[in-house]
């Protein structure tokens, strides 16, 4: 079991301590008190699917483990599951407290029936995470189709670069493959910032056009002028400009050392940052001593004899034909260096070796840890070779490092240790075929002595495609979430294909660790740790007195629409914070009174700060034959779920009139975008800021070095107008949005011209009724605001074919998710029994289940159903068909 492995190795580290010598001891317990001093969490959601329509729900378990054994005790009580598209924009964000069991997070994220098609990343968090950067929290590409989208179909790519212009080229079609002749088409192009320009241009018969772009252009967003023939939007992604196959060389142990062979990897990224296979040649100044080919996934191996006085450079052949030449770092003759082998998948092999010249220091030592466990520490003092027993070591990857006694790291390499006693979870269903709309029965149990969390998702694999390589919960807590970069098809590594544990080790030598980093550790450096520990809900913040400065045992009063009542007082340094648990969409109002009972303070309420959204998945553009299949079979969906309902669509009839705009400002004609009272009724907000937020997406409400708000657009601070003069957040606060009248956004261009540089990041410009008495004039005391709540609990619709009014109704049931269950407890002392329906697609499901033994052992296990088309009965055959 893990906890008993886990405790012998705290007993091997600290039997360790007793006879080590005082560099030994020292570093180790540096090493202890970092890594146990300091709480660690992690995070893999598990989804239903990977492809949605629009108006569906994204159902989700997070599972939030403490790295170093993958306990689930961990100190955070809350996670966020949250939705980013390629623009770097939130499009929704969830907060979901434990739900019984410890650790136990599930939830869902509703997909709007607005959305657009297209690759969405879904990031997850603990609060406490974010101090580890963006790089560590939990990512996952979702693709999302509209089937309203299929009346235009866009088929777009990027030509070459000339001159710091491209060439896109795009083709507009119909549904059925007919072009929009002649067709008046404006078109936005959104290079650095938040600059925009607008232009026109015309396609030909063929439906076809081209336009030159700057190659800053991102994205390119197209419509119909003046919405003829009908109304539409649809953005396309370019790739980066001028960006080439990458192809890196990562000598074994991180440098070449004159004297020795080594071996060196190699990994080759495409444009699109996927992996694209290579091949080339080495050459030992102008002579050919070596060839290389991929192994897996554009990455490979070669050895190479590393002497002195020479340099070593490589000519690399791109899929494309073109070559590339490129020198090898110059060879160390005074470095040392780390290689290892691993044997049977149970010994791992290590080597220190040195440059020709090379002089050891007195306090250097070889150090290996994984999961944050100390596996063996080694005075090192010339060049040998040892062993370890890899069946000691904690499944994952371990860190072989050389350091002296200053925590300096002179090598580095990664390995990873197999477990063989990993308990295999069994899905044993109740019949071997199952006939449309009938009742399956799934036995599930572990083997004896275990127990675990686990959640299940059963699909149809006509509507859903599985992808059997991608990351999963084995492969992400044990790799990708320990590395540096993308990791492709990262599951593959952990299959019985052939080859795999070797293309395994490439990604070890290929990869950098993010997880600990040893020389902070090690020179025990203060790292700033800004987030907190979420254990409960609070509403936290200051109060100010009339100067500003202060007010201690300042009065609290705080009332919310849900009847939640509290009071406090503020501390010595003016500030408060108040325990409260509340749903999303709970209203607060706070009122602040100075500890004499008077009015003239002012509240200010702490928000909440999140990591900047940010897509960082690389793109698809080459999608596999399986993939194009089934997003042509989803494109041709002629419906959509909008509250549960399925929405049909049908060809688009247009009737139009032009609305007349009233504009209530100079500034709001020539806006990038406008909304008027009607847009604004349309996503009334108790606060005014929140309104803004709902109607232009991406912009973002930030505060800078003195505490004050202000709004962002793509990182760059944004220029706030009310009534067509400057003002301050904190008097858009106290507007009411029932007094709004418009509200225009202008792009950093348009700001810089009508205000100057203050107004490069662009300019929220916000038109209210004149006359209008805020909702607390000189009331600063008295503040109404929202938080982000957390969700409450919904379950999964399952339909009840026993019931002889639902099984006889002829409405056609094409669930995509036939079942979900986020909390399914096993042991392995008795069966646990799930039941559901199948649906009217005859075919085969796919059952997967992942999950954490309380041991801390990961497990995923896959199954499939096959259904068969059942007869209709006579009685079916008279029900008339029910339409929603």
């Amino acid at each position: 079991m893990m906890f008993k492995r886990r405790f012998l190795l705290l007993l091997l580290t600290a039997g360790a301590l007793v006879g080590a010598a005082s560099f030994e001891k020292d570093v180790l317990e540096r090493f202890m008190t970092s890594m146990y001093g300091v709480p660690q969490e992690k995070m893999y959601v598990h989804t239903d699917k990977s492809v949605y329509v629009v108006g569906e729900r994204v159902w989700w378990r997070a599972y939030l483990v403490d790295p170093r054994g993958y306990d689930w005790r961990v100190l955070s009580r809350f996670v966020y599951v949250e939705l980013v598209d390629r623009r770097d924009s939130l499009v929704t964000r969830v907060k979901v407290g434990e739900r019984g069991d410890t650790a136990c997070f599930h939830g869902y994220l509703p997909l709007s029936p607005s959305l657009p098609s297209g690759d969405y990343c879904l990031r997850g968090y603990s609060y406490y995470m974010q101090n580890d950067g963006e790089g560590c929290l939990f990512t996952k590409r979702l693709r999302v189709v509209n089937p309203r989208e299929k009346s235009v179909q866009v088929e777009a790519s990027a030509g070459e670069t000339r001159g710091g212009k491209r060439v896109v080229s795009a083709r507009f079609t119909d549904a059925l493959d007919v072009p929009y002749n002649k067709a008046f088409l404006a078109y936005e192009t959104t290079p650095k910032g938040s600059d925009f320009s607008k232009s026109a241009a015309r396609a030909d018969e063929n439906g076809e056009m081209s336009i030159r772009v700057d190659t800053a252009v991102k994205y390119v967003t197209f419509h119909f002028q003046d919405n003829e023939p009908l109304s539409f939007t649809r953005t396309v992604f370019l790739p980066r400009a001028g960006r080439k196959a990458d192809v890196q060389f990562f000598p074994e142990g991180g440098t070449l050392l004159t004297g020795n062979w080594q071996r060196v990897a190699f990994k080759a990224i495409g444009e699109d940052g996927l992996p694209v296979d290579v091949e080339g040649e080495v050459y030992q100044d102008t002579t050919l001593i070596a060839t290389f080919a991929p192994v897996h996934d554009g990455m490979g191996m070669f050895r190479l004899p590393v002497s002195p006085g020479h340099r070593y450079s490589v000519v690399t052949r791109l899929p494309t034909g073109e070559e590339q030449r490129q020198e090898l770092p110059v060879p160390s003759r005074t470095g040392f260096g780390v290689t290892t082998a691993t044997v049977d998948d149970s010994v791992l092999v290590y080597r220190v070796i040195k440059g020709d010249e090379a002089v050891f220091p007195d306090d250097l030592h070889l150090f290996v840890h994984a999961s944050g466990h100390v596996m063996g520490i080694e005075h090192v003092s010339r060049p040998f070779k040892g062993m370890m027993d890899l069946k000691q070591f904690p499944e994952g990857i371990a860190h072989v490092t050389l350091v002296d006694g200053k925590g300096r790291v002179y090598s580095e390499r990664l390995v990873f240790a197999r477990s063989t006693e990993c308990p295999r979870a069994r899905i044993v269903p109740d019949k071997s075929v199952y006939t449309t709309r009938e009742r399956v029965t799934l036995d599930l149990d572990l083997p004896a002595g275990e127990e675990g969390s686990f959640s299940l998702a059963v699909t149809d694999d006509s509507h859903v495609l599985v992808d059997t390589l991608e990351d999963n919960i084995l492969s992400n807590l044990l790799l990708t979430s320990e590395v540096k970069g993308h990791v492709h098809a990262p599951a593959y590594y952990f299959s019985d294909a052939p080859g795999a544990r070797e293309a395994l080790d490439l990604v070890m030598m290929t990869h950098g660790w993010k997880r600990f980093d040893l020389p902070t550790i090690l020179q025990e450096k203060k790292t700033e740790r800004p987030y907190p520990i979420e254990r409960g809900q609070v509403v936290s913040g200051r109060v100010d007195n009339f100067w500003g400065k202060r007010s201690r045992s300042a009065n609290i009063i705080l009332v919310s629409t849900s009847g939640i009542t509290r009071t406090g007082e503020t501390d010595d340094k003016g500030n408060f914070s108040i325990d409260v648990a509340y749903p999303d969409s709970t209203r607060f109002v706070l009122q602040a009174l100075s500890e004499k009972g008077r009015r003239r303070v002012v509240a200010v309420i702490d928000e909440d700060a999140f990591l900047p959204p940010r897509y960082t998945l690389p793109g698809t553009p080459r999608v596999t034959r399986e993939q194009e299949k089934m997003l042509t079979r989803e494109r041709e969906l002629n419906y959509y779920y909008e509250n549960g309902e399925r929405v049909y669509v049908l060809n688009e009839v247009v009737v139009s009139r032009r609305k007349r705009l009233k504009y209530n400002s100079f500034y709001d004609q020539q806006a990038r975008h406008y909304a008027d009272s009607a847009a604004i009724a349309a996503v009334w907000s108790f606060d005014a800021v929140q309104t803004i937020q709902h109607l232009f997406p991406g912009v973002m409400l930030e505060r800078d070095e003195n505490g004050d708000e202000y709004f962002s657009y793509i990182n760059q601070r944004m220029y706030l107008l009310m009534n067509d003069f400057e003002e301050s957040i904190d008097f858009l606060h106290m507007i009411h949005p029932e007094a709004l009248l418009s509200i225009s956004m202008l792009d950093g261009r348009q700001g810089t011209m009508y205000f100057g540089e203050r107004a490069s990041g662009g300019v929220i410009n916000v038109s209210y009724k004149f006359g209008f008495i805020p909702s607390s004039p000189g009331r600063p005391n008295i503040v109404p605001f929202t938080l982000l709540g957390y969700q409450k609990a919904a379950e999964f619709y399952v339909p009840k074919y026993e019931v002889d009014s639902v099984r006889l109704t002829l409405e056609h049931d094409s669930r995509r998710t036939i079942y979900w269950n986020p909390a399914v407890k096993l042991s392995g002392e008795k069966r646990e029994k799930l039941s559901f329906y199948t649906a009217d697609t005859p075919g085969s499901y796919s059952i997967v289940l992942e999950g954490i033994t309380s041991g801390g052992r990961i497990c995923r296990e896959r199954h499939k159903l096959v259904v068969k088309e059942r007869g209709v009965t006579e009685r079916e055959k008279k029900r008339p068909v029910r339409e929603r």
